[in-house]
Protein backbone atom coordinates (compact mmCIF):
# COMPACT_ATOMS: atom_id res chain seq x y z
CA UNK A 1 0.00 0.00 0.00
CA UNK A 2 1.15 3.70 -0.84
CA UNK A 3 1.17 6.43 0.96
CA UNK A 4 -1.67 7.91 -0.71
CA UNK A 5 -3.76 5.03 -0.16
CA UNK A 6 -5.83 4.76 3.05
CA UNK A 7 -6.64 1.15 5.02
CA UNK A 8 -9.74 0.66 5.20
CA UNK A 9 -10.91 -1.48 7.89
CA UNK A 10 -15.11 -1.24 8.32
CA UNK A 11 -15.80 2.84 9.24
CA UNK A 12 -12.06 2.73 10.40
CA UNK A 13 -9.52 4.47 7.66
CA UNK A 14 -5.80 4.80 8.92
CA UNK A 15 -4.40 7.72 6.64
CA UNK A 16 -1.24 9.87 7.06
CA UNK A 17 -1.91 12.44 9.42
CA UNK A 18 -2.11 16.26 8.30
CA UNK A 19 -1.67 19.39 10.44
CA UNK A 20 -5.36 19.70 10.40
CA UNK A 21 -5.26 16.56 12.82
CA UNK A 22 -2.92 17.38 15.20
CA UNK A 23 -4.88 19.06 17.74
CA UNK A 24 -6.87 15.84 17.83
CA UNK A 25 -3.58 14.46 17.92
CA UNK A 26 -2.82 16.12 21.02
CA UNK A 27 -5.54 15.50 23.21
CA UNK A 28 -5.25 11.63 22.70
CA UNK A 29 -1.32 11.99 24.21
CA UNK A 30 -2.92 14.12 26.58
CA UNK A 31 -4.71 11.43 27.76
CA UNK A 32 -1.86 9.11 28.13
CA UNK A 33 0.52 11.21 29.57
CA UNK A 34 -2.22 12.35 32.40
CA UNK A 35 -3.94 8.75 33.19
CA UNK A 36 -0.97 6.12 31.75
CA UNK A 37 2.74 5.23 32.11
CA UNK A 38 3.97 4.38 28.89
CA UNK A 39 4.82 7.73 27.91
CA UNK A 40 7.83 8.63 30.37
CA UNK A 41 6.58 12.37 30.57
CA UNK A 42 4.70 14.02 33.15
CA UNK A 43 3.36 16.76 31.58
CA UNK A 44 1.36 16.45 28.56
CA UNK A 45 3.04 18.53 25.72
CA UNK A 46 1.65 21.19 23.80
CA UNK A 47 -0.50 21.29 20.42
CA UNK A 48 2.42 23.20 18.79
CA UNK A 49 5.13 20.80 20.64
CA UNK A 50 3.64 17.84 18.74
CA UNK A 51 2.92 19.48 15.36
CA UNK A 52 6.63 19.75 16.32
CA UNK A 53 7.51 15.92 16.37
CA UNK A 54 5.25 15.78 13.44
CA UNK A 55 7.20 17.21 11.38
CA UNK A 56 10.87 15.63 12.87
CA UNK A 57 9.23 12.47 11.98
CA UNK A 58 8.29 13.58 8.32
CA UNK A 59 11.60 15.06 7.88
CA UNK A 60 13.39 11.67 8.57
CA UNK A 61 10.98 9.62 5.76
CA UNK A 62 9.02 7.86 8.16
CA UNK A 63 5.17 7.31 8.28
CA UNK A 64 3.11 9.58 10.99
CA UNK A 65 -0.56 8.33 10.27
CA UNK A 66 -4.04 8.98 12.10
CA UNK A 67 -6.78 6.18 12.34
CA UNK A 68 -10.20 8.23 11.92
CA UNK A 69 -13.79 6.96 12.26
CA UNK A 70 -16.55 8.70 10.52
CA UNK A 71 -14.07 11.69 10.44
CA UNK A 72 -13.19 11.77 14.15
CA UNK A 73 -9.13 11.11 15.20
CA UNK A 74 -9.30 8.15 17.65
CA UNK A 75 -5.72 7.35 17.23
CA UNK A 76 -2.21 7.55 16.21
CA UNK A 77 0.57 6.18 15.29
CA UNK A 78 3.85 6.80 13.86
CA UNK A 79 7.39 5.21 13.42
CA UNK A 80 10.82 7.34 14.41
CA UNK A 81 14.13 6.36 14.44
CA UNK A 82 15.70 3.92 17.67
CA UNK A 83 19.10 5.73 18.11
CA UNK A 84 21.38 7.94 16.24
CA UNK A 85 24.43 5.68 16.39
CA UNK A 86 24.86 4.28 12.76
CA UNK A 87 24.51 0.55 13.63
CA UNK A 88 20.93 1.73 14.30
CA UNK A 89 20.50 3.57 11.12
CA UNK A 90 17.99 0.91 9.59
CA UNK A 91 16.30 0.50 13.02
CA UNK A 92 12.84 2.24 13.48
CA UNK A 93 10.44 1.72 16.93
CA UNK A 94 6.93 3.14 16.39
CA UNK A 95 4.19 4.62 19.06
CA UNK A 96 0.52 3.88 18.74
CA UNK A 97 -2.04 5.24 20.47
CA UNK A 98 -5.70 5.43 20.68
CA UNK A 99 -7.95 7.39 22.31
CA UNK A 100 -9.68 6.59 25.55
CA UNK A 101 -12.70 3.93 25.44
CA UNK A 102 -11.58 2.48 22.32
CA UNK A 103 -9.17 0.14 23.42
CA UNK A 104 -9.83 -3.61 22.26
CA UNK A 105 -11.93 -2.49 19.43
CA UNK A 106 -9.14 -2.92 16.46
CA UNK A 107 -7.78 0.66 16.42
CA UNK A 108 -4.33 0.23 17.49
CA UNK A 109 -4.23 -3.10 15.62
CA UNK A 110 -4.93 -1.25 12.12
CA UNK A 111 -2.63 1.59 12.72
CA UNK A 112 0.03 -0.50 13.51
CA UNK A 113 -0.60 -2.82 10.11
CA UNK A 114 -0.58 0.27 8.21
CA UNK A 115 2.84 1.57 10.19
CA UNK A 116 4.68 -1.81 9.63
CA UNK A 117 3.44 -2.15 5.85
CA UNK A 118 5.05 1.63 5.32
CA UNK A 119 7.63 0.95 7.12
CA UNK A 120 8.50 -2.08 4.71
CA UNK A 121 8.07 -0.49 1.96
CA UNK A 122 10.78 2.01 2.45
CA UNK A 123 12.50 4.62 2.50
Amino acid sequence: MNEKTAARIGSLVVRDAAEADMEAVARIYAQHVERGLATFEEVAPSDEEMRARRLKVLAVGAPYLVAEIDGEIVGYCYAAPYHARPAYRHTLEDSVYVAPGLSGRGVGGALLAELVARCEAGP
